[in-house]
């Protein structure tokens, strides 16, 4: 079951954000997690909005729940007027690239050194209207 995030998710998304390496960013009004065992971080602005975090326990991955969760996310956000999607992934992260791409996102740039190891983001791209 996906739901919105309350403050009570608040302990385990922080403990795994650290635990995969993953700033501590705080849920908001567009924050989802699927049965605490995985969560999605989206912050929107206007009509676009950008995934902050997501993480899967590693118990739990290779499941297909990123996927579930990225789906649903996307459809929430499409049907409250979002149109476009951004996220930046380390280039290193092959699995979560891969997934992106069958969700339909597109390389748009990338960012020399984001990270804080000098790893390079790159900046990916989904609009809601080309699929939904």
């Amino acid at each position: 079951m996906i739901r919105f995030a309350t403050e009570w998710d608040f302990e385990w998304i922080a403990a795994l954000q650290s635990e995969n390496g993953l700033p501590l960013w705080k849920p908001n009004s567009a924050a989802w997690v699927l049965e605490k065992k995985a969560f999605a971080i989206w912050q929107a602005a206007g009509d676009e909005c950008e995934l902050l975090s997501i993480a899967v326990l590693p118990a739990e991955q290779r499941k297909g729940l990123a996927k579930m969760l990225m789906e649903h996310c996307q459809r929430e956000l499409a049907a409250q007027g979002i149109k476009s999607f951004f996220l930046e992934v380390r280039e290193s992260n092959l699995a979560a690239i891969s997934l992106y791409k069958k969700l339909g996102y597109e390389k748009i740039t990338e960012r020399k050194k984001y990270y804080g190891n000098g790893e390079t983001a790159m900046v990916m791209k989904w609009l809601a209207a080309s699929v939904l």
